[in-house]
């Protein structure tokens, strides 16, 4: 057949039909075709069959993959496809395979699946995964799937852990899942997390939040102390408020007062501004507190000013606060 979505449709239905009574042999006739997305497809497809008649043989077959990109899709399709009838035969098969990414990955889809069904199991069972980092990783993902189900439930499990470093693990996915409906609560979570956690879950909160009510994000994160945290969060608001309303975003900031969060602000404020309007965006510029900071950002407006406005731009930059070894390098020599 001419190559076309046709043939590769083809392809995959006799890969998937012939594995049901031979998979071996549809798994060995894919191995034939010419590299491609229809052959990776059809692979999934026979994948797919022989797992449900033998999963421990199809198990072998791929840990002898080559690590990548198709070991981890193959892994992750037939994890998915039994977890989908099985989730205790896809937990067995999946700990068969080989540790490495190709594992990981069928482990994090198979409890992914089991957390929308009963997250409670799925998490026990996190919990008793003995690698650190992999236990980590699986309880973010049951944290998370929960809080999308019943935030409540999640949030009061989360609660109830024993282990400072598990709690730590869920906490920010619950957090950043809940601030999609009530941002307001999540706020008041945030100190809950170790000081390491706050800033990533403070910044989804206050993104969240603009989205639906910029003025109460603003609020909240005005009354954040200096830190990672705040600043993280004053440049998310400000990110997001910005593409609502941009000069409401810009009075809040003319308010703050100088310090890294508010440089924070006005580097996003700024970023927002330059393309349209580069003189605004220096005159905001020039008001960041953090000199190296100001002065990166004076030059990187300056820069992209002189490529749609050189006379404008040019005279801008020879009467600006910006050190004189900046001027010489954005200005050619006259004469």
């Amino acid at each position: 057949l001419p190559a076309s979505a046709a043939r590769d449709q083809a392809i995959g239905n006799i890969a998937r039909q012939w594995a049901l009574s031979d998979a071996r042999a549809a798994v060995a006739w894919v191995e034939q075709l010419p590299p491609s997305d229809a052959q990776r497809n059809a692979l999934r497809s026979a994948l797919a069959s022989w797992v449900q008649a033998e999963p421990n043989a199809a198990a072998q077959y791929v840990a002898t993959l080559p690590a990548g990109k198709e070991q981890e899709e193959a892994t992750t399709s037939i994890a998915m496809q039994l977890a989908n009838s099985d989730v205790q035969s896809a937990i067995t098969w999946a700990q068969k395979l080989p540790a490495g990414s190709a594992r990981e990955s069928a482990l994090a889809n198979i409890v992914a699946q089991w957390s929308e069904a009963d997250p409670q199991r799925a998490a026990d069972f996190a919990m008793r995964t003995s690698d650190a980092e992999g236990r980590k990783n699986l309880l973010e993902n049951v944290g998370r799937q929960w809080a999308r189900n019943d935030p409540q439930a999640a949030l009061s499990w989360a609660q109830n852990l024993g282990d400072p470093a598990a709690r730590d693990a869920v906490f920010p996915g619950i957090i950043t899942v809940l601030a999609e409906s009530d941002p307001a609560q999540a706020a008041q979570l945030v100190s809950r997390l170790s000081s390491s956690a706050q800033p990533n879950a403070t910044a989804s909160i206050a993104w969240q939040w603009a989205g639906s009510d910029a003025n109460a994000a603003s609020r909240w994160v005005a009354t954040l102390p200096q830190g990672a945290a705040r600043q993280q969060a004053c440049e998310n608001l400000v990110n997001r408020w910005a593409e609502i309303d941009l000069p409401a975003a810009g009075t809040w900031l003319a308010g703050l007062p100088a310090g890294p969060s508010r440089d924070a602000g006005v580097l996003a404020f700024t970023r927002h501004v330059a393309a349209t309007d580069p003189q605004t965006a220096a005159q905001w510029a020039d008001t960041i507190s953090n000199e190296n900071v100001r002065n990166t950002q004076l030059e990187t407006i300056a820069t992209a000013w002189l490529h749609t406005d050189p006379n404008s731009a040019s005279a801008w930059i020879s009467n600006s606060s910006l050190p004189d070894d900046a001027k010489l390098r954005l200005l050619p020599p006259h004469g």
